[in-house]
């Protein structure tokens, strides 16, 4: 079994592979700090002994300085290190990296991207040097593309763990509504159990193992972020009116349909399994 070098553990999506890898029965190893900090030799000796380097670390809000540390220059320090480690990475890319989808059709690896924000450029800039390092045959590298992952220990600011707070708070004290904003756009989301599963399936004595470049992780399909909502609030036991009239968020707005196309991955020999409800089940259940 793989020894891995887990970059990012303390974070959402960290944790989560962390768990899934090591209920695998893989040696995981994690290392916290300014990683943007780190030479080529503090770098030598993280990855002394291990297989592969999952990539989990980055930021999603931030000055474009601090987006450009973290999304980009961190991935160009750890593609160098592995590279000279003969390491494999798996890097955990962005759907923001597409931008904008027109309604209907499902985001290719080989499609346009024309991120819509500077975290989703950020996110981009680190792909296309992964892209180019494998292009190039310098690295033995993967960049798995997330949509919206969901689960235990996601960001109680995010829109499903905001919405698990508010619901459960709802239906304890009886109120009569919820106040939300629109909740019309489309999204494909997927259980971050599934992120940690394809990080497993993808290590080097895995199935996956020769996949390289950049392949697309959702679930395939488009649902209204209502949906989100509405099954957070049968799980609290909220029978109470769901309210769209608060100020909604600019980014949902100029991403009105989001979709991605998981031809490339399912030839891979992953297709994703964990249902999108019992995601949502162990998130509401870890805030109660």
């Amino acid at each position: 079994m793989s020894r891995v070098l887990l970059l990012g553990a303390g974070g959402f999506l960290g944790g989560v592979i962390a768990r899934e890898l090591r209920e695998a029965g893989v040696d995981v190893r994690t290392t916290s700090g300014d990683l943007t900090a780190l030479g080529p030799g503090d770098w030598a000796r993280e990855l002394d002994g291990a297989d592969a380097v999952v990539n989990a670390a980055g930021r999603t809000f931030g000055s474009l300085a601090e987006l450009t540390r973290a999304n980009v220059l961190l991935l160009a320090g750890v593609l160098e290190a592995a590279q000279a480690a003969n390491v494999r990475l798996i890097h955990l890319a962005s759907a923001a990296e597409y931008g904008r989808t027109p309604e209907g059709e499902a985001s290719r690896e080989d499609g346009p991207a024309q991120p819509l924000s500077p975290y989703g450029a950020s996110k981009l800039a680190g792909t296309v040097l992964l892209q180019e390092a494998v292009r190039t045959g310098r690295a033995d590298a993967l960049a798995l593309r997330l949509t919206n992952p969901v689960g235990a220990g996601m960001n109680p600011g995010s829109l499903p763990g905001r919405a698990a707070r508010e619901l459960r708070a709802a239906a304890e004290q009886g109120r009569g509504s919820v106040r939300f904003g629109p909740l019309g756009a489309y999204r494909d989301f997927i259980a971050a159990r599934d992120v940690g599963r394809a990080a497993l399936h993808f290590l080097p004595d895995q199935a996956g193992a020769q996949a390289r470049g950049v392949l697309n992780l959702g679930s395939g399909e488009a649902r209204p972020v209502r949906d989100i909502v509405t099954e957070l609030a049968r799980i609290a036991g909220y029978s109470g009116e769901i309210l769209e009239d608060a100020p909604g968020s600019p980014r949902s707005g100029d991403v009105p349909y989001q979709r991605a196309d998981l031809t490339a991955l399912k030839m891979s020999g992953y297709t994703p399994t964990v249902p999108l409800a019992l995601a949502l089940g162990e998130l509401y259940v870890e805030g109660s």
